[in-house]
């Protein structure tokens, strides 16, 4: 009873925190529940993914309850030490109005309750879904620090790849243009500018928690799980290199009209479309190097040399 009791208290506790508490007002000038703030960016394409974060680790825990059902529970009071530590993490956003301090808080708050009630074994069983809980928080500040080196990565690696064809492209900044050539003005066949949303950005989220499903459930130890979620990175430039490539071969086939849109920024079908191609690659390329892994990654058993004993030699 008094279990049950402590666990409705902590589920009430986190409902009140994340429910009922204006916490933060983040980049806007009135302050928010966290759970407003969620739901105001799982509207952003970019940060959608993350209300799947928790129906999926509940998930994980639901398939695995018998296995985590066997491991005998051992409470632990250093939980109560990790509780305080998110609560001052969580008061300590709430006072510098940094939503980013909550979200740790709160991860912080199920980590600490579930050590407390079930103790370090039990807890650890159900470290990849609290893993997986990570993707429910956007991570804004990445956006404007990130995307924008990204962006460049793709065009370096677009135009490296159409010169080494021979086929003229010039870049301006973010824009790749075709080269002037058979008559035609530089842009004549296309003109892509990559932006913001085309960079990479919103589908590497995304590919970061569909690369961790992957690698959880296709390899087995921690060091190959990890090398193969890490390799989702490269990936990811890889795949919107890729889209960026059909773009413009569409652009050349068919006209800019109709791979990427009109002038007044309304994206053609074709181009909503094409996002597919960046799963597709991304997909295929973490199953490949899953299959490198388990066909280069084994360890070879080792010759048994017998000798026989030859009586009477």
């Amino acid at each position: 009873m008094k279990r049950f009791l402590t666990i409705v208290l902590l589920l009430a506790t986190a409902v009140i925190l994340i429910t009922l508490l204006p916490y933060a007002a983040g980049y806007g000038p009135v302050k928010k529940t966290v759970i407003a703030n969620l739901l105001m960016y799982w509207k952003d394409p970019t940060w959608q993914h993350g209300a799947l974060a928790l129906p999926i680790a509940i998930f994980l825990l639901w398939r695995r309850r018998e296995e985590i059902a066997a491991v005998p529970s051992k409470p632990s009071h250093l939980g109560l030490v990790v509780i305080l530590i998110a609560l001052f993490f969580y008061y300590a956003g709430y006072r510098a109005n940094i939503f980013y301090l909550g979200y740790g808080g709160l991860m912080l708050l199920i980590a600490g309750s579930s050590i407390w009630l079930a103790g370090f074994r039990k807890t650890w069983e159900g470290a990849f879904p609290w893993l997986m809980l990570g993707f429910t928080w956007p991570l804004i500040f990445l956006e404007s620090n990130v995307a924008f080196e990204m962006r460049f990565l793709v065009i370096r690696f677009t135009s490296g790849v159409l010169n080494f064809l021979n086929m003229p492209v010039i870049q301006e900044g973010t824009t790749l243009l075709s080269g002037p050539a058979h008559g035609r003005e530089a842009g004549a066949l296309f003109s892509l500018n990559v932006e913001g949303p085309c960079s990479g950005m919103r589908s590497l989220f995304a590919l970061m928690m569909v690369g961790a499903l992957f690698s959880y459930h296709r390899q087995k130890s921690f060091r190959q799980r990890w090398f193969l979620f890490l390799m989702t990175f490269p990936l990811a430039v890889l795949a919107n290199m890729s889209r960026i490539l059909v773009l413009l071969g569409a652009s050349t086939l068919f006209g800019q009209s109709f791979a990427i849109g009109d002038a007044d920024k309304e994206v053609s079908t074709f181009h909503f479309l094409t996002g597919i191609v960046v799963f597709l690659v991304a997909l295929a390329g973490l199953q490949g190097i899953a299959w490198l892994m388990d066909r280069f990654g084994k360890t070879q058993p080792a010759t048994t040399v017998r000798r026989i004993a030859v009586s009477n030699a």
